[in-house]
């Protein structure tokens, strides 16, 4: 593919020596052939210097596959991908279409655990994750001080009816260093108000975790979901594998520090680290899954809206957000990767007291 005519221009003494722009950096559009993944369209984004990543076009331009300059980065579930008109949305059936991936999108009107409000069923983690995108485009912007790839799309939740709810996503992502920034705008397209919950699902996986692997954050601990007494997991958190496949998941939710972004950060024993930012005017919360049963072995970052109880539990406790009609909320969630000979960004200072 070319990058197009409206993608930003190269300097000159730079394409003196290229063919073209993807030689360095490219995006190309195909379809898979295999399994259940069959018939699914997909970006692949070769970015030696930053991210490289798969966009799955038929899942709201979620990412799949993501590694950094050779570090793989995202965890994938045994089932691997399956298209999205195999999706299950009934009660669990999310789980079974659940390949893994970098990023898995949550919502638009449900995330959490199943639920029935008002006879409307809201099944695991909402439908938005298995909704095709629209005006899908992708070109070269420059973004701050790097040329980036860029890719937008509409993805559209709705039923003759119900609420309208729309997302317009933006993924930009660096040429010259491992930096992945997802941009999210959540409008209410009815003429009604319209319920919303949200949340980045982001998986983790090995190299990055692993025995011996430190997650910290700049949030706070403040309970734990399957917790009936006793402290919650503490932050610095090293992990380890389950010896038997019988161990329960941990889900622990955290309070981001005052500030206008959080971020938690993943070092792996050798010095390779993932850092992920939320912005925290529009994420109020930070739920850390981890699943540590051997043949698992996932770390979930995801900055949400709300806890897991799911719809009817989120209206109870005044966690699900009513847009009106034209009104939009504003979501950011930033990847950054370094290896062991680079640098991390030095942490915010720890709460105190």
């Amino acid at each position: 593919m070319g990058f197009g005519a409206d993608s930003a221009p190269l300097d000159p003494e730079l394409t003196r020596l290229l063919g073209a722009p993807d030689q360095l950096v490219s995006v190309e559009r195909l379809v898979r052939e295999e399994g259940p993944g069959r018939g699914s369209p997909i970006l692949v984004v070769r970015n030696p210097r930053g991210v490289s990543f798969e966009v799955l076009i038929d899942r709201a331009l979620d990412l799949g596959w993501a590694d950094a300059k050779g570090l793989p980065l995202a965890w994938r579930a045994l089932r691997g991908p399956v298209e999205s008109s195999r999706y299950e949305p009934h009660g669990f059936g999310w789980t079974r279409t659940f390949g893994g991936g970098l990023l898995s999108t949550c919502g638009l009107s449900a995330t959490g655990m199943p639920s029935e409000v008002e006879g409307v069923h809201h099944g695991l983690h909402g439908r938005v994750g298995h909704i095709p995108a629209e005006n899908v485009r992708w070109g070269l912007v420059v973004d701050g001080a790097d040329l980036s790839v860029e890719i937008t799309g509409d993805v559209v939740e709705a039923a003759l009816g119900g609420p309208s709810l729309r997302l317009r996503r933006r993924i930009v992502a660096s040429t010259v260093q491992p930096t992945l920034r997802v941009e999210d705008t959540v409008t209410n397209a009815g003429h009604s108000p319209a319920g919303h919950m949200f949340r980045h699902h982001l998986n983790l996986g090995y190299p990055l975790v692993g025995p011996g692997s430190t997650v910290d954050a700049t949030a706070e601990p403040v309970g734990e979901r399957d917790r009936a007494s006793g402290a919650p997991t503490t932050l610095p958190w090293v992990l380890d594998v389950a010896s038997s496949a019988d161990e329960r998941e941990t889900v622990l939710y955290c309070a981001p520090f005052s500030g206008p972004r959080a971020t938690v950060s993943v070092t792996s024993p050798d010095g390779a680290w993932c850092e992920i930012e939320q912005s925290t005017a529009t994420w109020p919360l930070l739920v850390l899954w981890r699943d540590a049963r051997p043949g698992v072995n996932v770390l979930g970052v995801e900055p949400s809206t709300s806890r897991d109880g799911g719809r009817a539990q989120a209206e109870h406790d005044a966690e699900v957000i009513w847009l009106g009609p034209g009104e939009s909320r504003h979501y950011t969630t930033v990847v950054r990767v370094g290896l062991g000979d680079t640098a991390r960004p030095a942490p915010s200072l720890r709460k105190s007291g």
